[in-house]
């Protein structure tokens, strides 16, 4: 049987100003006083719609909000959503980079790889995996590095990985590492200290939370099941258990296991508390909601995983 689709409606539904707008949230019980001009300028320049995604867990079922609901509630939700966004696209950034040369490092020193190794189809899973990474390499932008290589060189036909890696989107990436032959795979992993498939469900899993962070997606309550990071063993106690596996915390202890093993010294998980710590607990409690409702593991930042 087809896809059934739903009856075509007219859309009439006006556009509103920002007063309107206000006065509709105070009608569904918003407490503004004191804040008008501070609620006007931020339907002005953060906009309606994108407030709206951070006033729905502050409603009830009947859209009213909670008792005790302020404009400024929202704006605390929206700004914290902004600042765990920033302070994790940082982690995603190193991440992201440390991949592309472990891969480099794992594949063109081999003797029985080299640079061009992604022409042959043996090192890929199946002839289909190959095929797809092929319309990558054929669909990239002729960017400087890659105009250098066909001015410069006639054979092989296509530049060596460590120039198609840059031009590559962490999607694409992914998607390379998750079809290369297990044992490439495997050498790839060893230099983050973790079994393959472990890593490649963190690399999966942070290109995810990638695309949500730099799109500006909501973050903070956001349990997506897709993609969710595999617990390894030796830190299988810092991941939340099901069905708490899709929030964006799951994926936080990822790349925090990621950015010790690229740098151990790495200060990164300071920079996340510190953003932690101005979760609205005070603005989510008027609506029944805790830090371990949404993910967060009780006094996870005293765990020694995190310092």
């Amino acid at each position: 049987m087809g896809l059934q689709l739903q009856p075509q409606l007219n859309f009439t539904k006006p556009a509103k100003s920002s007063h309107a707008h206000l006065r509709h949230l105070r009608a569904k019980g918003l407490i503004t006083k004191g804040q008008q001009s501070q609620a006007l300028n931020a339907l002005q320049f953060v906009g309606y719609y994108r407030l709206l995604i951070y006033t729905r867990p502050l409603q009830d079922d009947q859209k009213r909000f909670y008792p005790g609901v302020r404009f400024d509630d929202i704006l605390a939700l929206y700004e914290f959503d902004r600042s765990l966004r920033l302070v994790l696209l940082d982690a995603i950034e190193q991440v992201e980079v440390a991949f592309r040369s472990a891969i480099v490092n794992a594949m063109a020193n081999d003797k029985d790889c080299g640079p061009h190794f992604y022409l042959k189809t043996k090192h890929f899973k199946d002839m289909e995996a190959h095929r797809n990474f092929m319309k990558n390499v054929l669909g990239l932008r002729l960017t400087n590095p890659i105009k250098h290589y066909y001015h410069t060189y006639h054979t092989p036909p296509y530049p060596p990985i460590w120039t198609i890696l840059e031009e590559l989107s962490i999607g694409q990436m992914s998607r390379l590492l998750a079809s290369l032959d297990r044992e490439h795979r495997r050498r790839v992993a060893t230099q983050f200290g973790y079994d393959e498939k472990v890593i490649v469900s963190w690399l999966k899993s942070t290109t995810m939370l990638r695309n949500n962070c730099a799109h500006h997606s909501r973050v903070w309550n956001n349990n997506v099941g897709a993609d969710s990071p595999q617990s390894a063993n030796a830190i299988h106690s810092e991941f939340p258990g099901n069905p708490d596996q899709g929030f964006f915390f799951s994926r936080t202890v990822a790349l925090q296991a990621l950015l010790k093993a690229i740098d151990p010294s790495t200060t990164w998980q300071d920079r996340f508390k510190t953003v932690m710590r101005t979760l609205p607990v005070a603005t989510l409690s008027k609506a029944g909601i805790t830090p371990q409702s949404i993910g967060i593991p009780f006094q996870w930042e005293t765990r020694p995983f995190w310092n």
